[in-house]
């Protein structure tokens, strides 16, 4: 019995040996034609490989399924693909929405693109190529625009660009409508004129005290413009003009300045100069000395007032700008007025300076006038805020986002205070 057991087993270890050996054969005669044929290395893989990483065709990419096909072959079998199916009944459920989704992104990534490649003016169709370079962007056939030409259009009617058609098509030129940037160009801008206002001022202050000085010594420019200016003429008749230069011997001078010159000066100043060299007493001194300690004390402990913003910023007696168009059809739009009474903290009367109409307006339709150096303002908002103060400078520094004044304090407990670093917005003209 144990012999028949022994026997049946070795032909069952047999017949397992060779099943895996057939197995391992046919593994390695598998392997030989992939390496021949179909290899990860060979040339038909690899061009696979290159086709797959490229651009395809628009119109076999499925914007839905994120999906780029090969071919028309392939696009059809996508789209009768379950997944496809699913997708397309979450389009049909709200269209709209995904529409206006891959429409915002379309735009917003072809104007990244255009801010830049179209500073200057190029074709719009560079920027285009440039964009579809990411294979992983959104396909214009899954935007609201069925061409190029029609997207150009909108973003020339929005102000986005500067577009123009040629006989070779469209060009674009990128502008910059970012509001912080507009900004601080706008406020730059307003700072080089403040700039140039001050220097004309200063220049004709020079110019006046010229004019009073040649008024003081008798010599008007503006009565006589040519003064003594003359005409030289040779007259004919005289012969030459001969000139004789001699050396003269130096004379010599010899300058003594004596001690009682010095007391003679000094003679005439009277009781001034003696109290100016009067020597004051060691108590005098310690007194004084008392003094100044007790002001430095006085001026260390008082403190700055907390900074105070608020919403309303509207003053009596502040020169504004009215800066809405709607106002009067346009007849007061960047017109100057004064501030006459306050109604509800952000509404004011305003009278303006050219016509002498009284408007009622929300402080919103409302923006800050910056005077000339040397000219009064009213501070706003911050520690200081409803002092009057004068201003001193304007300073724009490249590391801050916007430019800033220097005002003193002019009235109140912190007259003569200098206060650096106030906004633009923070400070108003006063009448």
């Amino acid at each position: 019995h144990r012999s028949r057991r022994g026997g049946g087993g070795r032909p069952r270890a047999r017949a397992k040996q060779a099943a895996g050996r057939e197995k391992s054969a046919r593994s390695r005669r598998c392997f030989e034609r992939m390496g021949k044929k179909t290899g990860f290395l060979t040339p038909k893989a690899i061009s696979n490989r290159i086709k797959a990483k490229g651009l395809q065709k628009l119109r076999w990419y499925c914007q839905m399924c994120n999906k780029q096909c090969r071919d028309e072959n392939g696009f059809k079998c996508h789209t009768m693909s379950e997944s496809h199916a699913r997708q397309m009944r979450l389009f049909r459920e709200n269209s709209g929405k995904y529409m206006s989704y891959y429409s915002d992104m379309f735009k917003k990534g072809f104007m990244e693109v255009a801010r830049r490649r179209a500073r200057n003016r190029v074709k719009a169709n560079v920027v285009y190529q440039e964009y579809i370079k990411d294979r992983h962007h959104v396909h214009m056939n899954s935007t609201c625009w069925e061409t190029l030409s029609s997207l150009v259009v909108y973003l020339s009617k929005n102000g986005m660009v500067d577009a123009d058609k040629t006989e070779k098509g469209w060009y674009i030129k990128w502008k910059d409508t970012d509001p912080e940037r507009m900004a601080r160009r706008a406020a730059a801008e307003r700072l080089d004129k403040m700039k140039m206002t001050a220097d004309a001022v200063a220049e004709r202050q020079i110019q006046e005290q010229v004019a009073r000085a040649h008024k003081l010594a008798g010599t008007d420019k503006e009565a006589n413009p040519e003064g003594d200016k003359k005409e030289l003429n040779r007259d004919q008749k005289r012969g030459e003009l001969k000139i004789n230069i001699a050396a003269r011997k130096p004379v010599e001078r010899n300058v003594t300045i004596g001690s009682t010159a010095v007391f003679d000066n000094a003679k005439g100043t009277g009781k001034k100069r003696k109290k100016i060299q009067q020597k004051k007493s060691a108590l005098e001194e310690l007194m004084e000395e008392q003094e100044r300690e007790k002001k430095r004390k006085k001026d260390a402990a008082r403190k700055r007032p907390k900074d105070i913003r608020k919403e309303n910023w509207l003053f009596k007696g502040l020169v504004v700008k009215c800066i809405n168009k709607r106002v009067g059809g346009g007849a007061y739009y960047k017109k100057k007025g004064v501030v006459k009474k306050i109604h509800n903290k952000f509404e004011g009367e305003v009278k303006m300076n050219d016509s002498g109409d009284v408007l009622r307006l929300d402080q919103e339709h409302l923006e800050t006038v910056i005077p000339g150096i040397g000219k009064p303002v009213l501070v706003l908002n911050g520690s200081f805020r409803g002092y009057e103060a004068k201003l001193l400078s304007l300073d724009d520094d490249p590391k801050k986002d916007q430019p800033t004044v220097t005002v003193k304090i002019a009235a109140g407990d912190w007259e003569g205070e200098v206060v650096k670093d106030v906004s633009l917005e923070d400070v108003c003209k006063l009448k």
